[in-house]
């Protein structure tokens, strides 16, 4: 946990900043918190730019047309329950994907 609201906010724009898909989930302060510090796009090492991808993944649109109307034209809602959503991952993407997940997400805290 970070105490400091700055010293958080810095961490998710250094997050935010090397981000090339962003996938929110359920959250509605912190999915708008990070799209608006997420960029449109992303320069890649070799100069190559592509957009970032960003999905809101949420019972209600509230999040995605939030960040729509704050000029985040690249957020995406995907309206389902969110535990369908990741149960669906999970089946499709197996565990592959939850040990990169995991590393990120400890990547993160210990950045925190």
């Amino acid at each position: 946990m970070v105490s400091d609201a700055y010293a958080a906010q810095d961490a998710m724009r250094a997050h935010a900043r090397r981000a090339t898909t962003v996938i929110t989930l359920a959250t509605q302060l912190h999915s708008i918190a990070f799209g608006n510090m997420t960029p449109s796009h992303h320069v890649n090492e070799d100069g190559a730019v592509r957009p970032v991808y960003f999905y809101v993944v949420d019972m209600s649109e509230f999040s995605a047309d939030k960040l729509a109307n704050r000029g985040s034209a690249q957020a995406s809602a995907i309206l389902t329950n969110v535990q369908d959503f990741v149960i669906n991952l999970w089946n499709n993407l197996g565990r592959q994907f939850f040990r990169v997940l995991r590393h990120d997400a400890t990547s993160l805290h210990n950045v925190l």
